[in-house]
């Protein structure tokens, strides 16, 4: 409850406001689309005429009772989208919240104060929010209102700070709130300008869904929408924790309260506030496991395990680590951990975590009487974090690596971090071709609930990292993506850059399983090889030095053409290539194989593939072909001179032999 004294000061600075059990009855009322009101009178024929009465103005029966008529009519729009927006941020688990729709905050010395349709606040923040919408779908100006905004904005703000003391240190932010409303690009950027985030129907239906899976927790989600970036002084933490090294990567070890962590967990980025995305963590993220863990944490059950974590600091600055006592390979000390939401990406031990929130949802958790131990990376590359992120999960949780490679492209895509964005794409690219139909790897990949064949042979991994290794999407530089030959060039079309990526790879390999179908039936069965996780990565080099040859040849860059046009470029030289392997011996293909699946064992593949391409295009010299083929005359000399040596001996000791055989032992009788 709000204290009496600051209750008389509300009436002046800010309020009404409500907290507790009071949020609580009022949410109630709020979730509900409809509006009631309760008919009675001395009698039945009174109750009738009066019900009758309230009927012509929209009001239906819902219930009669032997003294009254309980009846209901839907709540006006925009009251709705109002008590939408307020009963989120009250599931989300904001202390303090407006009370009713008369919630006011003064804006200026002898002014009335002004109205404010949502107002929330947590220890750490204050969130101001103005709702509108219109009953059908349409564009409507939003300038009357964003300029309302930024003539309040300071004395709002003031106004919220100085009712809460300058200690609190509150982050204060507005918010439009709006239904059935298509912004313009303009409105759009008056409210970048002026510091004021828009939140329009998906995202709304993505935080209501996120409430059902993570309880308060994703009042931290929806936080980190909201303060992307930057510092909250509030969430300034210490704990002591031992540093170390593993696998040439930084990591500590600390003991946490949960409500700590779950301040700056995270399970999708900001930019990544899709249904369907949270569909698939869904699919993870069990809520009844969630429940059962809840219902063991309140009966004072413990995690002894630790919860695996990436701290992410940006990329110009580092954890704050104050050594305290150095031993042999580990070091103790006092860590500051990053003072911004959606820091902290959870590796493994998401159950556990989100258990927590689950746990004070349902009743009995205290901060207070529980730690968990972690263990926490700092700033892990992408590319290692989503392998150790696939790599636990799928083995200790039984989530299917197909799940797991879906789920991490999700939760990344359209990340504003380069090398998640990037790494994301390409695990999109390994997934749709093979769940698209049209796609010549499709079913091709061992997933969740099909078994390994010879015809279904290939991983998504596999076909990620060899993607990854290609760079046919691109290219890391300083922080940056460098277009690659089957981008777009624009490394924020996300969605084009997948579907020019699909296309022109799809294509390519659908010629060997056009001319070659057969073959690419087999699989990895005997005599297979180019539908083989090897094979389709030696073509995917293929595809790349043949885009870079293109582009110096003709000075024709791929990634300015669309995807038929950029295929037709590519196609000549992978037809040469199809004609050597349509008229290759079995074993010449089996040679290939044999070679390995290393990395660099792969690339050799690919040049000696490539060296097929040359032979019908002169000019075709990528980068390494030379060296390659100079390695292979060198180790065809050594090879045959080893051969010539052994056929020389053989030779002697036959000779020999013969002799010994007709003349004797005797060598001076021969």
């Amino acid at each position: 409850m709000v204290p009496t004294a600051i209750l008389a000061m509300t009436e002046q600075h800010l309020g009404p406001l409500i907290s507790g059990d009071e949020i609580t009855i009022a949410l109630r009322r709020r979730k509900s689309k409809d509006q009631h009101k309760t008919v009675s009178a001395a009698n039945k024929k009174l109750i009738a005429e009066k019900v009758e009465v309230e009927q012509k103005d929209g009001w239906r029966v819902a219930k009669k009772n032997a003294k009254s008529t309980r009846m209901v009519k839907p709540k006006p729009a925009d009251e709705q989208l109002e008590d939408e927006i307020w009963s989120m941020l009250a599931q989300m688990g904001f202390k303090e919240m407006s009370k009713g729709r008369s919630f006011t905050i003064a804006v200026e010395d002898g002014l009335e104060p002004r109205q404010i349709d949502v107002f929330a606040k947590d220890d750490e923040t204050a969130i101001v929010v103005e709702c509108t919408q219109r009953e059908e779908p349409g564009k409507k100006s939003m300038s009357n209102l964003i300029e309302k905004i930024r003539a309040i904005r300071e004395p709002v703000f003031k106004s919220i700070r100085s009712f809460y003391g300058h200690k609190v240190k509150l982050k204060v932010k507005h918010v439009i709130a709006t239904r059935n409303i298509v912004w313009g690009e303009a409105d759009l950027a008056k409210c970048k300008e002026a510091q004021i985030t828009v939140i329009t129907d998906g995202e709304i239906d993505y935080y209501n869904l996120l409430v059902r899976h993570l309880k308060q927790a994703s009042r931290y989600q929806f936080l980190a929408h909201l303060f992307g970036g930057q510092k909250i002084d509030g969430l300034s933490r210490q704990v002591v924790a031992t540093r170390g090294k593993m696998g040439g990567e930084t990591f500590y070890t600390f003991l946490i309260h949960p409500d700590d962590l779950l301040k700056i967990a995270y399970v999708g980025h900001k930019a990544s506030r899709d249904i369907e995305n949270l569909d698939t963590y869904q699919r993870m993220l069990q809520p009844l496991r969630l429940k059962k863990i809840a219902e063991y944490i309140n009966d004072g059950g413990k995690f002894p395990t630790n919860i695996v974590i990436n701290l992410k600091t940006g990329k110009k600055s580092a954890l704050k680590f104050d050594v305290i006592e150095s031993f042999e390979n580990e070091t103790l000390g006092k860590l500051s951990l990053p003072t911004n939401y959606a820091s902290a990406w959870i590796i493994d031990g998401q159950h556990r975590l989100y258990g927590y929130a689950y746990a004070r949802a349902i009743g009995g958790f205290s901060q207070d009487s529980s730690m968990m131990p972690v263990l926490a990376y700092e700033n892990l590359p992408a590319e290692k974090e989503m392998n150790l992120f696939i790599d636990i999960n799928s083995k200790q949780v039984k989530v299917s690596t197909r799940l797991l490679v879906e789920l991490y492209a999700d939760l990344h895509w359209k990340s504003p971090d380069s090398e998640e964005a990037l790494q994301a794409l390409l695990s999109r690219i390994a997934s749709r071709l093979n769940s698209d139909r049209i796609s010549p790897l499709h079913d091709r990949m061992v997933v969740s609930g099909k078994k390994k064949t010879q015809f279904r042979c290939l991983t998504q991994t596999s076909i990620r990292d060899g993607l990854d290794a290609a760079k046919l999407m691109g290219t890391l530089n300083k922080g940056a993506i460098i277009p690659g030959p089957l981008s777009t060039g624009n490394s924020e079309a996300y969605d084009a850059n997948l579907k020019k990526g699909i296309s022109v790879i799809s294509e390519c390999l659908r010629m060997f399983a056009k001319e070659m179908p057969s073959h690419w039936k087999v699989g990895d069965g005997p005599g297979g090889y180019l539908c083989t996780n090897i094979g389709i990565r030696a073509l995917l080099h293929v595809i790349k030095d043949v885009g870079d040859h293109i582009r110096q040849k003709d000075g024709s860059d791929l990634y300015l053409l669309g995807a038929d046009e950029s295929f037709a470029e590519i196609r000549p030289y992978l037809q040469a290539l199809v004609e050597y392997f349509k008229g290759a011996s079995a074993q010449e293909i089996q040679a290939f194989r044999r070679m390995g699946s290393s990395l660099k064992l792969v690339r050799d593949q690919a040049y000696g593939m490539e060296a097929q391409i040359q032979a019908k295009f002169p000019d075709f010299k990528p980068v390494g072909l030379q060296d390659y083929q100079n390695s292979r005359d060198e180790e065809g000399t050594a090879h045959a001179g080893a051969k010539v040596l052994k056929i020389q001996k053989k030779l002697f000791e036959h000779v020999v032999g013969t002799l010994k055989g007709h003349f004797g032992t005797d060598g001076k009788k021969w």
